[in-house]
């Protein structure tokens, strides 16, 4: 529509500030925001919060990478004691179960008094002068506007800021090609400790003891098997796919971890899909779903078949959310690069720290780790604030894996840990600017940090 056009439809919400994405970079922002006495409007394309988290069933959190494992984010720390007691996650809250951590996280949001519009998505945005005045949103009740002084996106693919205007990039930049998409899927009624039998035999026969762990109790499960690295289960999958039970690409990349509090219940990092994967294409995220369920079937009649414990389980699960690990990542007033994290920089503007690696997937897997070069004594890179605030804009922010970054650097910031700390961060800022009546990027990063950490927010030293 044009412009004129837009700005003829009804306006349907009005808030201090508008989130757009309930994932868990959009729900921190927005709880954030909201206890810094905003009035918040969170707005999601699906029927609950957590995105990756529990619509794409992405679970655990990866590690920092950094010793103690700090968050940086006073949110994740409440988050995990809040599904602790609900018995969702373990004393470290890394792994979680993910159908609590939507309903701890929903209820999260609404002891904070935001409002949440599901069901909604955000195909335009009505632009003043530097400033966003409208998103406009659609869902059952047609197309409508929401009107914000400020505006946080927080969508993975940065929708709201190139609606809006702002510039972005994609992909690798000498390819042009996304990082593969993944459609996770669970499955229940396995019995673990037969599978661990299973896996003791294969480590006695080829004496490679690998990446194929169940505990004594059977409550914990990780296994992985990408053709990239030799692993326990390598010949299994290789026999697999020369009878025909598997295809190359399911052992390009498969991964399994075991959910907490649900005995028998395995969460599985694929199948991966490594043509047609632009995360912002319709047809692609079709397409993911429709091979990626017909590639489920494949594999679990491969369990049935090969793995010992599979015999009476079944597909409990399958993500509405096709796992997206790359797609836009937007342009800010400072984009973070590979040679930051290499360096290990820091930055007196600072919101997240992380030494996780630059994971970058496909047939064969480079996850590159940052311990091999530059040691300053302090083992981790930073996120400045600046990687938040979207340039020529002066009421539009980013946060989550769509924040400033370029591809491999993107590669790393985009796991949990750095998306739940740039929602906090984002929200925070967003709430300061508004009471000081200033543009984002006036506001000190170091003030907002400080602010994290009076609030419970941990940091490496």
């Amino acid at each position: 529509m044009d412009r004129q056009t837009l700005t003829q439809l009804p306006v349907s919400h009005r808030a201090d500030i508008v989130v757009c994405g309930a994932g868990v970079a959009g729900a921190f922002a927005a709880i954030a925001a909201a206890r810094e006495g905003m009035d918040v409007l969170l707005v999601e394309q699906f029927g609950m919060a957590g995105g990756s988290a529990t619509a794409g069933l992405v679970t655990p959190v990866m590690h920092s990478g950094i010793e103690g494992d700090p968050a940086c984010s006073y949110l994740s720390a409440e988050l995990r004691d809040r599904l602790r007691i609900a018995g969702g996650c373990d004393e470290s809250g890394r792994s979680f179960d993910p159908m609590l951590l939507k309903i701890v996280l929903e209820q999260m949001l609404a002891d904070a008094g935001v409002r949440l519009l599901y069901y909604t998505f955000v195909p335009d945005a009505i632009v003043e002068e530097g400033r966003v005045t409208s998103a406009v949103i659609a869902n059952k009740e047609g197309l409508s506007r929401i009107e914000g002084r400020m505006f946080i996106d927080c969508t993975g693919d940065g929708d709201l800021c190139v609606r809006a205007g702002a510039g972005f990039r994609k992909g690798n930049p000498k390819t042009g090609v996304n990082q593969p998409m993944s459609l996770r899927y669970v499955v229940d009624g396995v019995d673990t400790l037969a599978l661990r039998t299973l896996f003791e035999e294969v480590k006695a026969r080829t004496g490679v003891d690998r990446c194929a762990d169940v505990s004594e109790d059977g409550l914990y499960v990780y296994a992985d098997c990408c053709k990239a690295k030799p692993v326990t289960l390598t010949p299994v999958f290789e026999k697999a796919v020369a009878d025909g039970d598997l295809i190359p690409e399911d052992h390009f990349y498969w991964q399994a971890f075991s959910i907490e509090g649900r005995r028998g219940s395995i969460a599985f990092n694929c199948p991966e899909f490594f043509e047609h994967i632009d995360g912002t294409s319709v047809r692609d995220l079709t397409l993911a779903q429709i091979n990626g369920k017909r590639a489920i079937m494949r594999q679990m009649a491969f369990y049935r078949k090969c793995l010992r414990g599979f015999e009476h389980a079944w597909v409990s699960e399958i993500a509405p959310m096709v796992g997206v690990r790359e797609s836009r990542e937007i342009d800010t007033d400072y984009v973070l690069t590979a040679e930051d994290l290499f360096l290990k920089r820091k930055f007196d503007d600072m919101f997240c720290q992380s030494n996780y690696p630059i994971d970058v997937h496909g047939e064969m897997l480079s996850n590159t780790l940052l311990d091999k070069v530059t040691d300053d004594g302090k083992p981790w890179y930073e996120i400045p604030y600046r990687c938040l605030t979207v340039k020529g804009f002066d009421n539009l922010m980013v946060a989550g894996r769509c924040l400033g970054a370029e591809f491999a650097a993107e590669a790393s910031v985009r796991v949990q840990q750095s998306a739940r700390s740039s929602g906090e961060a984002a929200g925070i800022g967003a709430a300061m600017a508004l009471r000081q009546g200033v543009a984002p990027r006036e506001i000190d990063g170091a003030e907002i940090r400080a602010r994290m950490v009076a609030l419970g927010a941990k940091y490496a030293q």
